[in-house]
């Protein structure tokens, strides 16, 4: 099976290997590339990929871009505040951002990059955009030649250099074909393959959300051990379904940033509901936890685009991967064992009481209204 994780536990962000062997692929494509992306920040890397696009549409390569519309608030709020595909924006979504923003933590960065330098790509005869509008995909792939799949969780951004996330490279024509028929729906999941993609996908199937009853399922089914590396948490019933195992003598370990990106606050209410509730064990990570990795009894991985969060297993479009394989497996638990090295276990649950009740009601609330 060709399918390799993008990170070592040396280099345990991944994102310098996912953006050179994209840029690659890129450069190496000789008919079709499809991208799918929720962040697409005008920063350094955000216009290398554009500029490697550029050069292969000019060579003949038909690109199909997705672009999840309501991402550009992130892009509009956060960092350089430049979006890399131009879009325009209604006064009513500008104004919500307006109110949004005091919710987020203050990351502005000063450059040159431009925003909308994404406009000489899309207006390359070849290249066409597919803007999704009116539901949430948050999925991340990139697809060459219906050959190579890139999928995980992170977006086109130079500030995942800085972050904890996963990565895949399948590089096997049968799995992306298959993947293919999973996207379509064309074909149900099989939890006995080796590899398999599951779907959250309200944009073609209103009622295709497969992602969390699976990881309840997977949750309630540990025997041994249950360890959760996540950006975001706070779907009400996964939370039950941690207490539950943990109370039921399953070690559960779960990985959160000490101060996150966005939804500090809620992460920290949720996870001291936990902790107070169950013998789970809740760690800090000095580096942003980007990835949605879970590990059952270190024998199944599910890793991808959903957090655990209301927005990921209720609403939002997203892909994650369920995988079986023992080597690929094992390497995911090398790079996560040592992640986990790197943390600071919460042994007093009153370091998790040092939130706003109010913001965190917010972020949950912003959720719930899938602006």
């Amino acid at each position: 099976m060709n399918v390799s994780l993008l990170n070592n536990a040396k280099e345990a962000d991944g994102a310098e290997k996912t953006f050179s062997t994209v840029i690659e692929l890129i450069n190496t494509a000789s008919s079709y590339i499809e991208i799918h992306m929720y962040v697409w920040r005008s920063d350094n890397i955000g216009n290398a990929i554009g500029d490697a696009l550029c050069k292969a549409a000019d060579r003949g390569v038909k690109i199909h871009i997705k672009k999840e519309h309501s991402a550009l608030m992130y892009e509009w709020i956060e960092m350089n505040r430049k979006s890399y595909l131009p879009s325009k924006v209604s006064r009513f979504q500008k104004l919500w951002w307006n109110l949004i923003r005091i919710t987020f933590p203050k990351t502005f960065t000063e450059d040159e990059f431009l925003d909308g330098a994404g406009k000489k790509l899309i207006d390359k005869k070849n290249v066409t955009i597919e803007w999704i509008k009116g539901v949430k995909t948050h999925q991340k792939y990139y697809s060459f030649d219906h050959k190579h799949l890139i999928t995980g969780s992170i977006n086109i951004e130079e500030r995942h250099r800085g972050y904890y996330d996963y990565m895949l490279h399948v590089n096997e024509y049968k799995l992306v074909e298959h993947f293919n028929a999973r996207m379509t729906d064309e074909t149900s999941f099989n939890l006995d393959r080796n590899i398999e993609f599951i779907f959250n996908q309200p944009k073609d199937q209103k009622n295709r959300f497969e992602i969390k009853p699976i990881l309840i399922q997977l949750i309630d089914e540990a025997k041994e051990q249950i360890y959760i590396e996540v950006a975001y948490i706070g779907d009400h019933q996964i939370d039950e379904a941690i207490i539950r195992a943990a109370n039921r003598n399953v070690t559960v370990d779960l990985i959160l940033s000490k101060a996150a990106n966005i939804g500090n606050e809620n992460n920290y209410r949720r996870a001291e509901r936990i902790m107070k509730r169950s013998s789970a064990k809740i760690y800090l990570s000095p580096k942003m936890i980007h990835s949605k990795m879970l590990a059952f009894d270190r024998k199944i991985v599910v890793s991808g685009s959903a957090n655990l969060s209301i927005f990921s297993m209720q609403y939002s479009g997203e892909l994650n991967i369920y995988l079986k394989d023992v080597k690929i497996v094992n390497d995911f638990l090398k790079v996560a064992d040592a992640r986990k090295l790197s943390c600071d276990e919460v042994t007093d649950v009153r370091t998790l009481e040092n939130y706003s009740t109010i913001i965190a009601f917010l972020q949950e609330f912003h959720q719930k209204l899938k602006l």
